[in-house]
């Protein structure tokens, strides 16, 4: 019930990756090896880009996701911030992202955060009333991976390009799980994580559209368009773009699978838990299919997590616990969430691996968890008391 942290590589994908580890292929040798190396390369990318509707040559691969952002968002501020300094992004943007746009303050970039309402969602009408002049990209990401928010991606996009605003989408929880079409939403620069929809870990892939020019972080010569060095990850390539193949050909049965899943858990949770609040979007075209962010009030989500990790079920909490001092996350904080829910709360994410089967044993054994740690709880006994007293 953690497939957000991580999901697990389709065989074929694995069986590529595998075979492309053991041979020494470099689609820059001109050698025969070389020749099929670079013939495979050239294949792998015109699978990638049909995935996202995008060309090949619009295609740079990273050694990872968190390269992908840095090399969309850092390389562009480094080649544009002579035309303006001023950046848009919401305050419910990956911790990551947030930091890196705080490193470019330092360096003289003007912030402002986009305000999001109570289920995280930005009205793209504020990138057009925030905007100055000196405006020269807003940071927006497609989902969020904590309460499952989907971004009005497309106006946004169209927005920015009416206002020369390049737009950075942080796609790291949309691919594989939205219907992505470049050709239909004009996107300057988009992150996508491979591992997201079953492609191997350790490779990120930045789309970057057609006239942006954007400073390489690591110079790359000729390979990666030049802006990303070192020998191709062939292994990985070629693996993510099985993924992305395969992941087209089961788009369809994946949504409509995890989407029943995701309605089955939530009905039957909040029929057999008393206090329990979904954060974020209601389920729906507003909320990931992936995600369900739950908070069953006056127990502890670092305890839900731990217990029902003795029984075998993987969850992962809201909260983080930082110098023994717990805090509620940056997201929870901008969505204004009460701070007892947010301590409350764990996260639920599916993947096309769910089964029925682990669907019904997960929810035998979490609503027994929830029911135990309430029977401990201090708070759970006064609410009871008071509840029954009146």
């Amino acid at each position: 019930m953690d497939h957000q942290s991580v999901s697990p590589v389709f065989k074929e994908a694995l069986e590529l990756f595998y075979h492309y580890s053991l041979e020494p292929f470099s689609p820059l040798s001109i050698h025969q090896l070389g020749i099929q190396s670079k013939k495979t390369l050239e294949s792998a990318l015109e699978s990638f880009s049909s995935f996202i509707g995008c060309s090949p040559d619009e295609l740079v691969f990273t050694g990872g996701i968190w390269e992908a952002i840095i090399l969309g968002i850092e390389g562009f501020w480094r080649k544009n911030s002579l035309r303006g300094k001023h950046i848009l992004t919401s305050p419910i943007e990956q911790k990551p992202i947030l930091l890196l746009l705080d490193k470019l303050k330092r360096e003289g970039a003007q912030l402002t955060l986009l305000p999001v309402d109570k289920e995280g969602m930005v009205d793209p009408k504020a990138i057009e009333e925030l905007s100055t002049p000196q405006t020269i990209l807003c940071c927006l990401q497609w989902v969020n991976p904590e309460i499952g928010t989907i971004q009005k991606i497309k106006e946004a996009a169209e927005i920015c390009e009416k206002k020369s605003i390049a737009f950075f989408c942080d796609g790291s929880y949309a691919g594989g799980w939205i219907p992505i079409d470049l050709k239909k939403i004009p996107i300057s620069l988009l992150a996508i994580n491979p591992n997201q929809f079953n492609g191997p870990k350790g490779i990120g892939v930045l789309y970057i559209r057609q006239g942006i020019e954007i400073e390489p972080i690591i110079p790359g010569l000729n390979k990666e368009l030049g802006l990303w060095g070192g020998t191709e990850n062939m292994a990985s390539i070629v693996a993510a773009a099985k993924a992305a193949e395969i992941t087209t050909k089961i788009f369809k049965e994946k949504i409509e699978k995890i989407g029943y899943f995701q309605k089955l858990i939530w009905e039957r949770i909040s029929a057999s838990i008393p206090m329990v609040s979904l954060n974020g979007p209601q389920l729906g075209p507003n909320r990931s299919i992936q995600n369900l962010n739950i908070s069953p009030e006056f127990i502890g989500g670092e305890a839900q997590v731990l217990s029902c990790d003795m029984k075998g079920v993987l969850l992962s909490s809201g909260p983080s616990c930082v110098q023994k001092n717990l805090r509620i996350s940056h997201v929870f904080k901008a969505v204004g969430l009460e701070y007892q829910k947010a301590m409350s709360s764990v996260r639920i994410s599916l993947g096309i691996t769910t089964t029925k089967e682990e669907i019904e044993r997960f929810l035998d054994i979490y609503i027994g968890v929830v029911t135990k740690l309430r029977e401990m709880s201090i708070g759970w006994k006064k609410f009871l008391s008071k509840k029954n007293s009146e």
